[in-house]
């Protein structure tokens, strides 16, 4: 397996910002206490083959769960071209393309963004109605039922589902578009700057 791309810099004052309030969300604490009282299963149990992370990663902060769970997020928001290169280095090694290890690398790097990643991600996962519109666990939706629940925490009156929404999507579109081997995959193979994540998604978009 090829080594991740180790993260550089400090982590964007976007992602940042939107993690603390995160952080600083009760109901996100509870549902991480929960998580590592070990109340709902953190392992690879029932996870699809494409999403588990592979045998041979070793992980920092995520569970395998959130491993997936993050994978999951990371493929509907870098739309189908970036899911397929996504799909495509799973077993790993040159040029593959992992937001989820990065993702785990980062929150390894940032202490302040290693709780409520965790958190968050085990809330997406695990969440029920009336606090998330699904009935299963969010890595045994089909792509549609992913985006219709994505799509709730976007426009929801809830500050927490807004925030959990921005928190994910900036954090997959970081360790998507940081990774070389991500922008190769859609023919943008400028360096990884604000400007670069905007025409990446407008070329996803048209």
């Amino acid at each position: 397996m090829s080594e991740p791309i180790e993260p550089t810099g400090p982590l964007p004052a976007d992602v940042a910002a939107t993690f603390a309030r995160l952080s600083r969300r009760r109901f996100l604490r509870v549902a991480g206490v929960a998580a590592a009282a070990g109340v709902l299963p953190a392992g690879c149990r029932d996870l699809p083959p494409e999403l588990a992370p592979p045998p041979d990663l070793v992980l920092g902060v995520l569970s395998p769960r959130g491993y997936a769970t993050f994978r999951a997020v990371a493929m509907r928001m870098v739309g189908p071209r970036g899911a397929e290169a996504i799909l495509a280095g799973a077993g790993g090694g040159a040029g593959s393309i992992d937001p989820a290890r990065a993702a785990d690398r980062w929150a390894l790097r940032v202490p302040a963004l290693a709780g409520p990643l965790a958190q968050g991600l085990w809330l997406l996962e695990w969440g029920l109605p009336p606090l998330l519109a699904k009935w299963r666990p969010f890595t045994a939706l089909d792509g549609a039922e992913q985006d219709r629940v994505l799509d709730d925490c976007m426009r929801s009156r809830l500050d927490l589902k807004r925030d959990l929404f921005k928190g994910l999507r900036s954090l997959a579109l970081l360790t998507y578009y940081a990774d070389p081997a991500g922008r190769a995959a859609l023919g943008l193979p400028q360096p990884f700057d604000a400007a670069g994540i905007a025409t990446a998604m407008g070329d996803l978009d048209g």
